[in-house]
């Protein structure tokens, strides 16, 4: 199953401008373009026929999902800490 599809990436990717976080560095622009490298590797791995290349596609596919996994829950985590920020400053 493709990570791409358990996201609801609209209501995700339209909360308020991209902003990078200092500790990690990590921001919506490069969750964005790893999910760009996820998609990219499942088009790859549906052309490839060579038995060489299905393992290098199979190897990108899942390199490229763990990136993308591990940046968009770091984005998340990063997203929660600042709403929770921003709570505790309004009281």
């Amino acid at each position: 199953m493709c990570i791409l599809s358990k996201c609801k990436l609209t209501l995700f990717w339209s909360r308020k401008p991209d902003v990078q976080d200092k500790a990690t560095g990590i921001n919506r622009i490069m969750v964005k373009k790893a999910g760009d490298e996820l998609r990219q590797a499942y088009q790859i791995l549906a052309q490839v026929d060579d038995q060489d290349m299905v393992d290098y596609a199979v190897f990108t596919l899942q390199a490229a999902e763990k990136r993308y996994g591990y940046l968009l829950k770091k984005l998340k985590e990063q997203e929660k800490r600042e709403s929770f920020a921003a709570e505790g400053s309004e009281r």
